[in-house]
């Protein structure tokens, strides 16, 4: 008898799908958010498993599976089989190594999964992009900006001690202990 190998094309949308996406006729991790730098986050793990295939449907004798990977950089792909006779007792799964036919007993059932595992890189998050208007109520700390730094500027409401016909005299402590260095003083009209 000879063998001939057939392409069996395995609908990669339907199946079972943990933390694992079907995008761009690809199969891909589930997005977890962005970074700092807008690059997107992946999950670190996950796998889709197929249906059932039925083989005896499209040949005589089924005797191994080979796999053709396409793999991005920064992600690891593994793709196992398993087979059964009845489509509800499954043998463990055994990897599939790339351009090779592994030899297996002839089944009416074949299933395939597919890990997928992220490489670990660098990234930048913010915690907090400083936006959020009263956020700190700490009276020496400003942010409102969008940027976190050490207050410069203080208002300080004067009280009023006399009043004349030509004016009024506001007054305001300011107590030079609780300040480093004072650059100016500086009243304006109210």
């Amino acid at each position: 008898m000879a063998i001939q190998e057939i392409d069996l094309d395995i609908d990669l949308s339907i199946g079972t799908f943990n933390n694992t996406i079907y995008k761009d006729q690809k199969l891909r991790l589930e997005e977890q958010g962005r970074d700092a730098d807008g690059h997107v986050i992946y999950v670190s793990s996950g796998f889709w498993e197929s249906e059932a295939i039925l083989i005896r449907d499209k040949f005589a004798s089924f005797k191994g599976v080979s796999a053709h990977i396409h793999s991005l950089a920064g992600s690891v792909y593994k793709i196992y089989w398993s087979i059964s006779d009845d489509g509800f007792q499954w043998t463990e799964y055994e990897g599939v190594q790339e351009q090779a036919a592994v030899p297996k007993a002839q089944a009416k059932y074949a299933k395939v999964k597919i890990e997928i595992t992220a490489e670990k890189q660098q990234s930048t998050f913010y915690t907090d992009s400083f936006m959020e208007k009263g956020k700190y109520s700490n009276p020496y700390v400003e942010s409102d900006s969008g940027v976190l730094r050490l207050k410069s500027e203080y208002s300080l409401k004067m009280d009023q001690t006399a009043v004349t016909s030509t004016g009024a005299v506001y007054q305001q402590k300011v107590e030079r202990t609780k300040f480093k260095k004072i650059d100016q003083i500086r009243v304006g009209k109210g």
